[in-house]
């Protein structure tokens, strides 16, 4: 009986009634370029996939741009607050009424590349000891500008820096809803350093991994909540550090020292030079995580080659 029912459920999803996917999107006065995000969504190559709108108090044409698109495509879901009561209220209400096995985040002013669905569903199916993957991002803007921003891609070099840098770009990342939810969702008391606090612990329950080939182009514009909140953001960031210090592992000095002077820098300089030497600071790391990685291979395929080379040689009857 539980296996046919097991083979009822698999059907469904198969011909999309109920979704394996749940795209969220959180909005709050984005009706600029919600309709955009949202359709960057519908080209996916894969399309067992439903979306999530959760409108935050919006006091632009939000609501009612959320509610064409309800009507325009049947996989839309539409929530909504009537008064702003915060991201993390948004996004926990979709991660309750999502029905994905798989979340996929993405913001209201970001656009969706068509093959990361299909992607990162396969790499999770592929890979059960990974809670969450995100990916390299495009970052651009509205002026013509792109680049390319490469994140750590394996859970041992993401965990070895994850004081340092956040080991997501949160509109590229999937992750398994029963984890999510698991370890207690979003906590609203870290925003806008929400989606890190939640990467630290679902790293506290499984593996992390970053896909090399970015999954969405990610729109840098003053109205961006990294620029508009960036004050708070650098304030919730050292509070959010000191969490770590203390559930996760005690840092050591110049970690700590390093986090006074991203607080200092943060709150003095403004936000687009403090994102720009953050972008810095990510390429040395990477860059020496990389050749780091590299050493550790030829070290190993050299004590194989060694071991192989020094060891009996074994004859057989033949004499071989």
């Amino acid at each position: 009986m539980k296996k046919a029912s097991s083979l009822r459920l698999q059907a469904n999803r198969i011909i999309g009634k109920t979704p394996f996917v749940s795209v969220i999107i959180p909005v709050f006065n984005g009706g600029q370029f919600l309709a955009e995000a949202v359709e960057s969504v519908q080209k996916s190559t894969y399309k067992h996939f439903e979306v999530l709108l959760v409108d935050d108090g919006s006091t632009d044409a939000s609501k009612s741009i959320c509610k064409k698109l309800t009507q325009k495509y049947t996989n839309v879901r539409f929530f909504s607050f009537p008064k702003n009561r915060g991201m993390d209220h948004a996004l926990n209400l979709a991660l309750h009424k999502a029905r994905g096995t798989y979340i996929a985040r993405i913001n209201q002013d970001d656009v969706m590349l068509p093959h990361r669905l299909t992607t990162q569903v396969k790499y999770l199916g592929n890979h059960a000891e990974i809670v969450a993957v995100g990916s390299s991002i495009v970052l651009f803007d509205n002026q013509g500008y792109e680049e390319h921003v490469p994140f750590l891609t394996t859970d041992a070099e993401i965990k070895d820096v994850w004081f340092i840098l956040s080991p997501f770009s949160d509109p590229t990342v999937m992750y398994r809803r029963a984890a999510a939810i698991a370890v207690g969702g979003y906590d609203q008391s870290f925003w806008p350093a929400d989606d890190v606090h939640m990467w630290y612990r679902l790293g506290l329950a499984g593996k992390l991994a970053n896909l090399a080939r970015p999954v969405t182009r990610v729109r840098w514009h003053v109205d961006a909540g990294s620029v508009k909140h960036y004050h708070r953001l650098i304030r919730k960031t050292y509070k959010l550090h000191m969490w770590t210090n203390k559930h996760i592992k005690s840092a050591p000095w110049y970690i700590q020292l390093f986090w006074l002077c991203q607080l200092a820098a943060g709150l003095t300089l403004s936000p687009h030079t403090n994102w720009a030497v953050y972008r810095v600071i990510k390429r040395i790391i990477g860059s020496y995580e990389a050749r780091k990685e590299a050493l550790w291979e030829i070290r190993t395929h050299r004590k194989s080659a060694t071991s192989v080379a020094t060891a009996p040689k074994k004859l057989s009857l033949s004499g071989v």
